[in-house]
């Protein structure tokens, strides 16, 4: 399972704060805009509406730099 299916699964089961964490950790290694959307996903959840829009901003500024995003 990847990291990125590990998070989903946690979501998956409501486990919002190991997704969370799972997904921080990963976008420290891969920060692809899919999971910096992901990751500002579950924070816009938690309510953490500035970490979600800094996250999103970054999405949208690797799209402008011609990354585009990919979509599960």
């Amino acid at each position: 399972m990847s990291t990125k299916e590990l998070a989903r699964a946690y979501l998956a089961r409501g486990s919002k704060v190991r997704a969370a964490a799972t997904m921080l950790n990963l976008i420290k290694t891969e920060p692809t805009p899919e999971y910096l959307a992901l990751l500002a996903d579950i924070y816009l959840d938690q309510g953490f509406f500035e970490d979600a829009k800094e996250l999103y901003l970054r999405v949208v500024k690797a799209g402008l730099n011609g990354a585009s995003p990919k979509k599960s």
